[in-house]
């Protein structure tokens, strides 16, 4: 994006700064992927049913309905839930009325933006943990060499 140079924003502070996308800027963000992969977590027991998430839901891929069997719950789903191989998470029941959170991972684009929006943290973002492969087995033990070597790292990182 384009911006205003620096001197002529101190001349005016009531200025607009940022000037705008070009037409092949816009072009170019526009096919930026939206699917973010943020997995989101949904606790029933938490959620108001203030509808904040539905409303700032992108591609209308949340619910809040009755509960009912898989093919009912697809037909009043907000969006269409065509693809049938894809299971629907439907939550417990909500505390307020009863009714269920449904949502077709589907449709969804994994945005995050329930997470962000909800105010009392029904949904939240699930954080990935990062495991290393498990390493050989050894086949022979490490000299003393070796062990006083890693030693000396563990106590140079438990004292940094």
């Amino acid at each position: 994006m384009t911006h205003v140079e620096l001197t002529k924003r101190f001349e005016s502070l009531n200025l607009e700064v940022e000037l705008g996308f070009s037409a092949e800027q816009t072009a170019r963000e526009v096919q930026r992927c939206l699917n973010c992969d943020v997995q989101t977590a949904f606790s029933a027991p938490l959620c108001i049913e203030c509808d904040a998430c539905l409303d700032i839901c992108p591609v209308q891929c949340l619910t809040i309905t009755s509960n009912g069997d898989e093919a009912d719950l697809r037909e009043r789903l907000l969006a269409p839930a065509t693809n049938l191989a894809q299971d629907l998470f439907v939550s417990e029941r909500l505390p307020q009325t009863g009714r269920v959170m449904v949502k077709d991972e589907n449709v969804c684009v994994h945005c995050g933006l329930c997470a962000e929006r909800c105010p009392t943290a029904a949904w939240t973002w699930n954080c990935s943990t990062w495991q290393s492969p498990t390493p050989a087995p050894r086949t022979s033990s490490p000299s003393p060499s070796v062990l006083a070597e890693v030693a000396r790292d563990d106590d140079r990182q438990v004292s940094d």
